[in-house]
């Protein structure tokens, strides 16, 4: 009976505040001393209480299922996250309720003839082998081709001056045999054609607006300091990101004009868009935040450490939209405001800027074909270098450019023969020393005028230098530089040029000095 006592004790101390309810109450006291369940240990507050019974079959619930659930929500069940609804979980995709249209498929000619001549017992004709193979064919832009030195599409291989003027330069387009089997392509890539009416199903919709979402998610997400690091070294996400980067950016082959006065009368076909291209109202806007997402991440993105199946989709849509001559790729982003220069070229050369910091993206940069797309690289990175209009560009273009000179010789050969690379390269040095001249100057100050740009710092002044440097070892660049002599040594005896540039400058000298 002590024993007892004690135990029923020690259970009223321990009880909690929901058990003291009456209703609990009335339960235990029913209860013999003997049948009440025991603790499991000193520290358990709340006892397990095993209730049998008597109907073991589960209760058909299927017609409830579907529905939402409905529970009460307390503290309790706040706390452990949950909320007063699951409406907002996706459990599945809509479904998309349309069948197929099945086309009937009618035999071919060829199949009908091959029957007939079973039937009649003729053995069937063998198929003349063509004598020549076709000749290989190239696609280009026409800006391609008005870009193209003489002899980089040779017209007849046989040439022993343009073999040799065409291995001279590796980045040409020397691979057809005869222009007519380069294929134009159209500037402008194939857009949607603005009609009155465009019909999309729930399901198409319901499918936008979650791609725009999870890619807004992941574009916030790449802005938090510390989430590059992590972020480049996911494959599944580059993987992605390249997939996106140039989804349905597609050039149509140019039309060739037709010899004839006729009008060719165009089918109006009244609906706006084809339902197997809904994807347009949300292409602009993925395109966007992955081109945003890869100009925060790239700072910390090695490509080296991915397979080619991951990093080639990544530098070929960054190079594609680099020397893209389309309006879409120059001209600020629609979603953006009337005031934005934001645009896919600028965000690409800031990812560019970024992946040449590392030896490895640089090696992998260069090796991306076609070669002949690395050519116009240099001549747009050149013509950045020399807007004054937009320094930031003009700064991001220097330094891919040093970068690059500096990767390999005959990288820096291919950029010293551009035209106009050597001079834009000594005037971005030039304006620099002319800006820092106009800080010294204390009567400027006085009549307190507008100051103009600031001048570029002393790191994008040695890497330009740096730039210069890379090209002067080669022998082959030296007449380049023979013009702009007097230029390097004006900049290399100013009294507000930095040191560490002044002696860049000097072994620039000094390299095309050597005969």
């Amino acid at each position: 009976e002590d024993d007892e006592e004690e135990e029923d004790e020690y259970e009223n101390e321990h009880t909690s505040a929901g058990e003291k309810s009456s209703d609990l109450d009335t339960t235990d006291d029913s209860l013999d001393p003997a049948e009440r369940p025991k603790q499991a240990s000193k520290f358990d507050k709340l006892p397990i209480k095993i209730v049998k019974k008597n109907n073991l079959f589960v209760v058909d619930r299927s017609d409830k299922l579907g529905h939402v659930q409905e529970f009460n929500s307390g503290l309790l069940h706040w706390q452990l996250g949950g909320g007063d609804t699951t409406e907002h979980i996706q459990t599945h995709f809509e479904s998309k309720m349309e069948t197929p249209f099945c086309r009937r498929v009618l035999p071919s000619l060829n199949s009908l003839s091959k029957k007939k001549r079973e039937w009649e017992g003729k053995e069937p004709e063998e198929p003349v082998e063509p004598e020549e193979l076709p000749e290989k064919s190239i696609m280009a832009t026409i800006d391609d081709v008005l870009s193209a030195r003489p002899g980089a599409l040779p017209e007849d291989s046989n040439n022993s001056c343009s073999q040799t003027e065409s291995s001279e330069f590796a980045f040409r387009i020397h691979q057809a045999k005869n222009q007519r089997n380069i294929k134009l392509l159209e500037d402008e890539p194939k857009n949607r054609d603005e009609t009155p009416l465009c019909t999309t199903a729930h399901w198409q919709d319901s499918l936008a607006k979650r791609c725009i979402c999870v890619s807004n998610i992941v574009r916030s997400l790449s802005f938090v300091p510390g989430n590059d690091a992590e972020m480049s070294k996911h494959p599944g996400l580059v993987l992605i990101l390249g997939k996106l980067i140039l989804l349905h950016h597609e050039h149509p082959e140019r039309k060739r004009a037709s010899q004839t006065y006729e009008k060719e009368e165009e089918e109006d076909k009244g609906v706006a868009c084809s339902k197997n291209e809904w994807w347009w109202d949300c292409l602009e806007v993925l395109r966007e935040n992955t081109l945003v997402t890869l100009a925060n991440i790239s700072g910390q993105l090695d490509l080296s450490a991915y397979t080619e199946s991951i990093c080639l989709p990544i530098l070929d849509g960054l190079l594609h939209w680099m020397v893209c001559p389309s309006a879409e790729a120059q001209d600020p982003f629609p979603t953006v405001g009337p005031n934005s220069v934001l645009s896919p070229q600028r965000l690409v050369l800031e990812t560019l800027c970024k992946l040449s910091i590392q030896d490895n993206n640089v090696d992998l940069i260069l090796a991306t074909p076609p070669f002949s797309r690395q050519e116009k690289f240099y001549a747009t990175l050149i013509r950045c270098v020399g807007d004054r209009k937009n320094p930031v560009c003009r700064e991001m273009s220097m330094a891919v450019l040093s970068n690059l000179a500096q990767g390999d010789t005959l990288v820096a050969r291919a950029i010293a023969v551009q035209k106009g690379s050597i001079g834009n390269l000594i005037s971005f040095l030039e304006d620099g020393v002319t800006m820092a001249q106009y800080q010294q100057n204390q009567h400027n100050l006085m009549h307190m005028q507008p100051p103009p740009l600031e001048p570029p710092s002393v790191d994008m002044m040695c890497r330009a230098a740096k730039a210069l440097l890379a090209m002067a070892r080669l022998e082959e660049n030296h007449s380049e530089f023979l013009v702009h002599e007097g230029r390097l040594l004006d900049i290399s005896i100013s009294a507000v040029l930095n040191s560490l540039v002044a002696s860049v400058i000097c072994d620039v000298l000094f390299q095309i000095g050597q005969l």
